[in-house]
């Protein structure tokens, strides 16, 4: 047996052997030495390599250093014109043009035929010369590094400066912390940040049949904003995930700024490389400084400084606002175009300020969708006036007070003017509740008139008492990625560490810029037990954001137990939350937006009309006095709530 197994193995060896030797050289290969006719072996004196695809063969080639982990420049180019394929040997003397021969799994050889004078002692002429190539294997080679970058493989995900980005030119006043007013880049440069290092190099769209001049910095990330380049240092700043400026200082310590926007490497590129980076589709002429006078003419500085400041108020909303997204989902965006262009132009023409433009723009989100979308601008605050009941006019002594008390001998009133945990204190809320709960009474009235909003969790003390079921539908709650909002959030992270902020922290790394994802969930299911026979809230057009929460909930957990009193919609908070608020350049104005929204918006915001309706309308005047009383309203609505 054993004789008979021995030749077999042995002839699956040259199988084997045979078939390794049929295959064309395929990744990266670098020059090890070069043999002449004769025999004689040189070590090769320079660095070059051979990138083998299957549809063409790159040649790597820089000078030689002797220190590893500086920066060098690299050149790729193309010299053969084809990819290298496997021909055996044809000849050791006679000039049979390209030989590739000896191929194995790690090696092959590359034999040429030199017909040129040209340095003797290295290739000697009218004879072959081979050039033998290994395949690099060792992960720390200069030029694999190189290649790693080139191909971004196994970036991280979680570094959002990893990948490919497009010059879009130099800032005119090298301000780091503006977009605007670019010198355009002559030129289409780009650099990729890869785990390591970066390779930066100008596109030429010949390649790969024409040169190409790369170089080559090992980089190490110190923090979001700051790269140590070797060469110098780059101090990142970030518009947004899809676009950044860079500061450098030049040799005399004065700052140089350039932008650049995320985008992937040319079709002809990303053929060579592989490369699945979607290239930028945005339009940047808005940024630029001669399409600004191109439209415009020549502006004074207090033009360009308007024009910047509603400009970069659009940006806000569009890149961070929750709401953004929803709506152009549901199809507003060519009315939102409309609104927006005509603004610009109103601005422009000298028929608006910055001020005027900001507000009117902001005012068609808060207007028509949700209240949480606003700014400081002294316009915005005039335009406002029309969307609420001015109840100081109507009632006269509008200043309500917290209230505990019965109204009658089955009736007790919370008054809940605010959920900040001031006035009233969560303490005293939770001391009221007892309260009730020893009154043995039968109804219960919630007044959340003139509640501007604050904590869900005093809002729903009493809310709960009126609910006799778990939650009749999922809830979810979305959060808006975006690099405005991750800052807020990590902040909130470390105020709150080991809360669910964490989670979409990390999350968010992930996800697409300008993308939802989940803030938070909530189930259908469970079960409340009511603790009165019937419940009431009442709302006004001032009830907000956590005053807003109570009408949400009975909904979805009442059945037959509670209702919602009053005559106008709530203000339209409540559907969304966690504000952030930018302050816009050249300007006193503020900007105020959420950075999550709930699933039901989607559904709400096609009504253009902010803000929950009562169940019930109270069929009375407004009362003449909210404070600490019992007002008409409140003994209406206790009578109501006996009704069978």
């Amino acid at each position: 047996m054993k004789k008979t197994i021995i030749p077999i193995i042995l002839l699956a060896f040259v199988a084997m052997g045979a078939q390794a030797q049929t295959q064309n050289p395929k990744g990266l290969y670098k020059l090890t030495e070069i043999v002449h006719q004769d025999g004689k072996h040189i070590e090769a004196p320079y660095r070059q390599y051979k990138y083998c695809l299957d549809d063409v063969t790159l040649m790597f080639s820089y000078d030689p250093s002797p220190f590893i982990t500086a920066p060098f420049d690299f050149s790729i180019s193309n010299p053969d014109g084809k990819p290298l394929r496997l021909t055996g040997e044809l000849s050791k003397t006679e000039n049979k043009g390209i030989q590739i021969i000896g191929t194995s799994d790690s090696t092959f050889t590359l034999r040429w035929f030199n017909d040129r004078a040209f340095n003797e002692h290295l290739f000697p002429s009218n004879t072959n010369i081979d050039e033998v190539y290994e395949l690099v294997k060792d992960s720390t080679d200069r030029i694999q590094r190189a290649l790693n970058v080139l191909t971004m493989k196994n970036l991280k995900k979680e570094n959002r400066l990893h990948g490919a980005w497009k010059l879009r030119g130099w800032q005119k006043d090298n301000i780091a912390t503006t977009q605007y007013w670019i010198n355009r880049s002559e030129k289409d440069q780009y650099i990729i940040f890869g785990n390591n290092g970066t390779v930066s190099f100008t596109a030429n769209e010949k390649f790969p049949k024409a040169n190409l001049s790369c170089h080559y910095a090992p980089c190490k990330y110190l923090s979001d904003n700051v790269v140590d380049m070797k060469e110098m240092t780059f101090m990142i700043n970030w518009f947004d995930y899809e676009t950044i400026s860079i500061m450098t200082l030049d040799n005399d310590g004065r700052p140089i700024v350039s932008v650049w926007d995320r985008c992937g490497l040319p079709e002809n590129y990303r053929q060579v490389f592989g490369s699945s980076q979607a290239p930028m589709t945005k339009d940047l002429s808005r940024f630029m400084n001669d399409e600004f006078e191109k439209r415009y003419g020549t502006q004074p500085d207090s033009i360009r400084k308007a024009y910047e400041t509603y400009n970069y108020a659009v940006d806000v909303n569009e890149k961070n606002n929750a709401i953004f997204p929803v709506l152009m989902k549901c199809g507003f965006e060519n009315e939102y175009k409309v609104m927006k262009n005509a603004l610009l132009e109103e601005l422009m023409n000298g028929k608006k300020s910055a001020d005027e433009a900001v507000a009117h723009y902001t005012f068609w989100f808060y207007k028509n969708f949700d209240r949480h979308t606003n700014c400081s601008a002294y316009a915005f605050w005039a335009l406002q006036q029309e969307c609420h009941p001015d109840y100081r006019k109507l009632i006269g002594n509008y200043a309500p007070e917290p209230v505990a008390c019965l109204v009658d001998k089955e009736t007790y009133l919370l008054r809940l003017p605010s959920c900040e945990g001031d006035v009233p204190t969560e303490e005293w809320v939770e001391k009221k509740a007892e309260e009730f709960l020893q009154s043995g009474c039968k109804y219960l009235i919630l007044d959340l008139r003139g509640n501007g909003g604050g904590s869900d969790h005093i809002s729903l003390i009493f809310t709960k008492f009126m609910c006799d079921s778990g939650s009749m539908t999922d809830e979810d709650y979305f959060y808006r990625v975006s690099a405005e909002n991750d800052k807020r959030l990590a902040m909130v992270c470390e105020t709150a560490p080991g809360n669910f902020f964490d989670r979409v922290l990390e999350e968010s790394k992930a996800a697409e810029d300008g993308s939802l994802i989940n803030w938070i969930s909530f189930r259908k299911g469970g079960e409340m037990k009511p603790m009165v026979r019937k419940g009431a809230i009442i709302i006004d057009g001032y009830s907000a954001s956590a005053a807003e929460t109570p009408v949400r909930f009975v909904h979805n957990h009442s059945k037959t137990h509670a209702k919602v009193y009053g005559r106008d919609n709530t203000l339209g908070c409540e559907q969304t939350g966690n504000c952030h608020e930018v302050r816009l350049p050249h300007s006193h104005i503020t900007m105020r937006y959420p950075t999550t929204v709930d699933d039901i918006f989607e559904h709400q915001c096609r009504l253009r009309n902010p803000g929950y309706k009562p169940d019930v309308i109270i069929p009375l005047p407004y009362p003449k006095q909210l404070t600490d009383n019992i007002d008409p309203w409140v003994l209406w609505v206790a009578k109501d709530l006996k009704k069978k």
